[in-house]
This record gives structure tokens, sequence and C-alpha cells, in this order.
């Protein structure tokens, strides 16, 4: 073979990497993968191809993998800042925040320029709750060329956490000028609009939700039966109310149906389907059915959460009365019967939420933290449906703390535990939304960043009348709303009414 002939093994390297970037363009990932494992093999010091490999690593959920990939590249290339971008992002995937925030403060440090690292500093700094870094690295970020459109949208989402609702506004403004198609700069100024009470204008940029994937179901179409956001007469007409987003949305937003009823509207409620026994004997409400049952034959429908739009409820007519739900009369017999007369408060409480949704972390209360509440002269009902061995074990160390959570079959049976409880201490889930559409007594623990709905007043919402909001001063410090909760405990062991 002559000289020329002879390929290098860099070169060999070189021509596996061009043949990996084909056969992924091809949508041949299995290929492109095999493909950059011999460049690697060719030549252990070609540090692009060691990069390439951490992306289809990563792409492929294999974090701690694409993290390893990307120390070979940095030490081949230390100074090679996007590397240190790359290496921030599988940390991050990894769920490494203080290792993907190390990463990209060090692209920063060697290539000021460069936007997208300002940018995910700010990202990862928000979710430790370093609000003013963030707020700091977005502005970097947006006086640069070429910064990334969502840094607007997280500029204002630290800037309305620090307080600064006209800057916020400001920010959300721009984002919305600069991708007018893009709806997560629509969506995060609807809940800035709500939350501050503008509810004509929050409820109306509300119906972003549906683009920005908020809903949690796909968004409905009946042919021959429009969508009805008012407007058209109800007079006659049968309308199905169909759900989204979670169990205590339902709750809250059920409250609006019987407003169609007065109308003349013959409504149909479908609620998720453990709601089904609660609105059973809901006033106002024709029909209630269950996720996946047929309707009967309709002529409009709507979401519930798009009705304080299509009714034009604003701060002023949002309906307060409670409650609006009421608890099968049979059931919480039999409760009060299983559960045996109280010689002291009667508590019920959850601590922690659904460890699927994305906020959970931030809302749910340790229980060791929250067990300081069970010296109190009170008995407690836990309503945790689900619980783990060791939470199982601590709840059972206290002689004055009763597990309900295996006989919870479905939210009918949890308003009638509560119907026979004097009070509720709750965190931001469906729980707290139940207590609150049956006027019981509850204080409600916040994290610091609430969801809009809680709204901007330290302690009350115009809701749930019955509730008393106790929020966090700052992320992950729980001491002030517990030591609210016990003060709460104290003015009913006095015999005061609570709030």
């Amino acid at each position: 073979m002559s000289a020329s002939s002879r390929q290098t093994p860099a070169a060999e390297a070189r021509r596996c990497h061009e043949q990996a970037g084909t056969r992924l363009r091809a949508g041949d990932i299995g290929g492109a993968a095999r493909l950059l494992d011999e460049a690697i093999a060719h030549d252990p010091g070609f540090a692009l191809a060691w990069s390439d490999r951490a992306t289809l690593r990563l792409r492929a959920g294999d974090a701690a993998g694409a993290v390893a990939d990307l120390e070979r590249a940095l030490a081949l290339a230390p100074q090679t800042a996007t590397l240190w971008i790359e290496l921030g992002l599988a940390h991050d995937a990894g769920g490494d925040a203080a290792a993907a925030l190390a990463a990209f403060e060090q692209a920063c440090a060697l290539d000021p320029s460069l936007a997208t690292a300002h940018y995910n500093c700010g990202v990862i700094q928000h979710r430790l709750g370093d609000l003013d870094a963030a707020v700091r690295s977005n502005r970097r970020a947006i006086a640069l060329p070429n910064p990334p459109l969502m840094a607007w949208s997280n500029l204002g989402i630290a800037l309305e956490q620090r307080g600064e609702a006209e800057a916020a506004r400001a920010a959300y403004d721009e984002a919305i000028a600069r991708a007018p198609n893009d709806p997560s700069a629509y969506w995060n100024k609807a809940q800035l609009e709500l939350r501050s009470g503008d509810h004509a204008a929050g409820w109306k940029l509300y119906e972003w939700r549906w683009a920005a994937g908020k809903a949690g179901v796909p968004q409905r179409r009946y042919p021959g039966r429009p969508l009805w956001l008012g407007g058209a007469p109800l007079e006659g007409r049968t309308i199905l109310l169909h759900p989204e987003q979670g169990l205590g949305d339902i709750i809250q937003f059920a409250r609006f149906a019987p407003l169609l009823t007065a109308r003349g509207a013959q409504v149909i409620l479908e609620v998720f389907t453990p709601l089904k026994p609660l609105f059973a004997g809901m006033e106002g409400v024709a029909k209630v059915i269950g996720s996946g049952e047929p309707p009967p034959p309709f002529d409009l429908h709507c979401p519930l959460l798009s009705l304080p739009l299509a009714l034009g409820i604003t701060g002023e007519t949002l309906l307060r009365e409670t409650p609006y739900v009421t608890p099968d009369p049979a059931r919480a017999a039999a409760w009060r019967a299983r559960l045996g007369p109280a010689t002291r408060p009667r508590i019920g409480f959850v601590w922690k939420g659904n460890p699927k949704f994305p906020n959970d972390a931030n809302r749910s209360v340790p229980l060791a933290d929250f067990a300081t509440l069970f010296g109190a002269d009170a008995e407690f009902l836990s309503l945790q449906k689900e619980v783990t061995e060791d939470e199982r074990r601590l709840l059972a160390s206290h002689a004055n703390v009763r597990q309900m959570g295996p006989a919870l079959e479905d939210f009918g049976e949890t308003a009638a535990i509560l119907a026979n409880c004097d009070a509720a201490i709750v965190i931001d889930t469906s729980v707290a939304h139940l207590a609150g559409a049956l006027a019981i007594p509850a204080a409600l623990l916040l994290p610091a960043r609430a969801d809009w709905r809680w709204m901007q007043n330290p302690t009350e919402t115009p809701w749930y009348p019955t509730l008393r909001l106790y929020r966090q001063p700052t992320p992950a410090d729980w001491t002030q709303p517990l030591a609210g909760a016990r003060t709460f405990l104290e003015t009913l062991a006095g015999g005061e009414t609570a709030g």
C-alpha cells in the first residue's frame, strides 16, 4: 500500500466523524453512535467526537455518560466555552444544579460575549432561589447579541417573584413583541395579571395555556357543537363542561357551573373520575359524569377553566360563597360513627403532593418538619393517600395521629372525613381546594413562589374565605408557615374562629 493511500488514525477518526454526521442527518442515531465510538477509538484526542457522542448520550437519557464524555472533551480543550455550556446542560439533566451552574459560570468567564452562557446561569440561579443573580444573568444575556428569546420571559418571572410587577410586565411584553407566536410569554403574563387581580386581561391571556401545553389534556373539538366562550345565548341549550389540569383546578372552577344554569342552560359537568362522588349532588348541575363516560347529547362545550372568561368574571364578581359542595350525608354519618366523639379539636392534614407535579418539591413540607405540629392538644387525621414506610412509622409514633389514607377511595370519602373535622392544615394540593369548597377553616402552607391562584394578599384569598394563608418568606424555609399553623391551632384550642 502506498503512503498516499494509508490513513492516519487521526484522519480515520475524522472520516468516521463525518460519516456519523451523515447518519445522524438521516435519522440513524444508532449508526451515528457506533461511528463516533470508532472515531474515539482511532483518536482518543479528538475532542469534537467526545462532545458529539455526549450529545447523543444526553438525547438517549444517559446524563452521566454525557458528563463523562464532556469531561474528556474538556480535558483536551479546556478553554472551549461552548463545551462548558454543554457540560452544564448535562449536569442539569442529571439533576446536579450546583455542578451545572459552576460549568455555566466557567463558560461566562472564558467568553463573556456568549449570551447563552449567561442565560443558562440565570435558569439555574432562579431554580436555586437566587432571584437577584437570576435577574443579573438574564439582563447580561439580553444585552448581548443573539440572546435566547426565553431570556425576556425568565427575566420577567424572576422580577415578578422579587415583587417588581411592572418591570416583569415590561419584560413579558418585550418577549411577546420579539416572538409574537411564542405562547410562553403570554402564559407567564396571564399568571401575572391574575395574581395581581387584573382579571379582564388575565383570563383572556390564560387561553394561551393550550398552546403553552399547560392544560394537561388535549384541547377538545366537537364538530357541529361549538366552543362556548360567552356571547351566544344559553337559554334552552345543553352545555358540556369538561375538565383539565389537576383535581384541585376542577374543584376550584366547578363553582361557576350553576351560573350557566341560571342563564337557562342544561349543564353536564364532566370531572376526573375520583371527583365524581363529590359533585354528584351539586346544585345547579343537571348531570355529572366521570372522564371517559359518554356524555348525553349537548349543543355547546366549554373547558372549566375558560368559564371565568366566558362569564366575564372579575375580582368584584368572583363567587366567594362557600360551601358550594357538600359531602354525602350517609358517608359523613358513617365517618362520624367510625371516628367517635371528639374530645379536642380534630384536624385533617396533608403535607405533600403528587411527586410527578413539576413544582412538588417546593410545595411539599418534609414530614419531620410538619410533625412538629403534632405537639398541639389536638387529634390529627392524615388525609395523605400515598405514604412511604418511613412516613407511616413516623406518623404511628404520635399517639394523637390517625392515618386515614387506606380508606380514601375517592374525594367523596375525603369530603366526608373533612366534614367531621374542626379544621385542616394543608399544602397547595387538591385537599386545600376541597377544604375551601366545603368552607372548612384551614391553614394553607404556601411556598415562596406560590401559584397564581393564591394571588398577592399575604394571608387571605377571595376564592376561599375560610382559608388562612401562611407563606414562606424565602424558598425551602418552612419555619414561618409552620409557626403560623401553630398559632392557627392555638386559636382553635382557645375556642375562637381561626383566620
